[in-house]
């Protein structure tokens, strides 16, 4: 090949890492979004559904990769304009009464089926529409194109959070992620049942901070839904005790970032990590609402419960977070004062709103016959016998999943780390207190032998580059 040849080769090739990875191209964003829609919990699991989650799944993803790139949040801006944002409330409702009703049935009619992966796209469909959600909601504009469906998004995220803190206080994040090989159907869906639950509960907090910061522009009956039914200041207080984004394992502690638990250093454990500084500001937004405060009675039991939270206010957080410091002395101010609000004696004259989504879903289940009736008609679609169909459902949702895709980013993302100065006097690999360098390229610092070669695979391009400009 010449030299020409050559330079046109790399050309071409900086030119294809220049162009934008996409989950959705542009010309077909809108369209997709036109075409979801509300289903009727029967028709969980049907062709139809499949498409729609197969769309669902691509925009999820295009959005997370908008957002996190600081691009044109183009999928975001469609979800409001067509009005998307009831629509994903209601089908996550929909997915969770399925897993909770009918799921625990079919797997009664079919404990070990043949292929058990459509059941598990059913229970990852209900993630990637709050992780929509999640996207979308961080704007005011999303917040208030949800209109009255916020008092159902509420119920939603404060019963996310209440599963989260049982999970929590069962150990269900520090046990292994091992999977077996004997595992059972039962078994795996119910580990993955859990740890989508997991996640799911992680993103609600991010939800509810989004929805507290931005009550002025929600229906009037969502801060007091918050304060009066779900008493959400005494939930975020049970959430920062239990630090859920926290975990301890046998190689050190890991906290959970970017959807995967990491292996932090004593350095990196002090900071506050995102989820922890989104529970302790929707708690400060509550508390310092003057027209939901003044109905909130603070009882002997809130104001044990919420006054545990100061202790937790330390120099470190208060030093990251300098809003925080105003909410330790009101805090303090709870534990010392003896005038407790009470609103036994207030005439409450407001007219509320009361959801209307899962009542909705309810009555549909009751006209379709019941849920028995239900998942007796859905197991012949969702547990498919014939080979053939198998396979080709298989190919379509990996298709939809595009994982490919999905470690070619990730691989740019480590290389665009990779290629930023080694952080001096920390380990590439497990980022311990290191003060050994890599013996090629004097940069990389290595605790032990063993990180450089595990190691090696990532740092090897860089390190390579730095030998021949020492050459030079």
């Amino acid at each position: 090949m010449s030299e020409i040849e050559k330079s046109e080769t790399k050309s071409e090739d900086s030119n294809k890492s220049s162009v934008p990875i996409e989950f959705v191209f542009p010309e077909e964003a809108e369209y997709f979004i036109q075409s979801i829609r509300e289903f009727h919990i029967e028709d969980i699991g049907s062709n139809k559904w499949i498409d729609n989650h197969e769309i669902i799944i691509k925009l999820s993803q295009q959005a997370a990769l908008e957002a996190n790139q600081y691009r044109e949040e183009s999928i975001k801006e469609y979800l409001i304009i067509h009005g998307k944002l009831k629509m994903l409330v209601h089908e996550a409702f929909l997915i969770m009464i399925w897993k909770t009703k009918i799921l625990p049935k079919l797997l009664d009619i079919d404990p070990n089926p043949p292929a058990s992966f459509l059941l598990y796209s059913i229970l990852f469909h209900e993630a990637s529409l709050i992780s929509l959600l999640e996207v979308a909601l961080y704007h005011q504009n999303g917040c208030e194109s949800l209109g009255e469906t916020a008092l159902d998004l509420t119920d939603y995220c404060a019963l996310g959070i209440s599963q989260l803190i049982g999970l929590v206080s069962m150990g269900h994040h520090e046990n292994s992620t091992e999977v077996s090989i004997d595992e059972s159907i039962l078994t795996e869906m119910e580990r993955q049942k859990r740890d989508l639950l997991y996640k799911i509960g992680l993103r609600c907090i991010s939800i509810l901070n989004y929805l507290a910061d931005k009550l002025n522009v929600l229906p009037l009956s969502v801060g007091s839904r918050m304060i009066f039914v779900h008493d959400i200041p005494c939930l975020l207080s049970d959430v920062l005790h239990l630090r859920p984004w926290l975990r301890k394992t046998n190689k050190g502690f890991e906290k959970f970032s970017e959807e995967k638990w990491k292996l932090v250093d004593s350095d990196d454990l002090l900071k506050v990590e995102k989820l922890e500084a989104q529970s302790w500001f929707c708690l400060r937004q509550l508390l310092f609402n003057q027209n939901l405060m003044s109905s909130y009675e603070i009882n002997d039991f809130r104001q044990r419960h919420l006054g545990k939270c100061q202790g937790l206010l330390n120099e470190t957080i208060v030093d990251q977070l300098p809003p925080l410091a105003e909410l330790k002395h009101h805090l303090a101010t709870l534990q010392i004062s003896k005038n407790v609000t009470s609103n036994k004696n207030k005439l409450n004259l407001i007219l509320e709103e009361i959801p209307q989504i899962q009542s909705k879903i309810y009555k549909k289940v009751e006209q379709a016959g019941g849920f028995t009736q239900i998942a007796a008609g859905q197991a012949e679609k969702i547990f498919l016998n014939k080979r053939d169909e198998i396979f080709e459902l298989a190919k379509r949702l990996n298709m939809a999943y595009n994982t490919e895709l999905l470690a070619k980013i990730e691989d740019i993302q480590n290389k665009n780390k990779e290629t930023l100065p080694a952080e001096k006097g920390k380990c590439q690999n497990c980022k311990k207190k290191a003060e050994k360098k890599c013996a090629n390229c004097l940069t990389a610092f290595y605790c032990s032998r063993e990180c450089q070669v595990e190691h090696w695979s990532a740092h090897k391009s860089i390190c390579l580059t730095q030998q021949k400009v020492a050459v030079k």
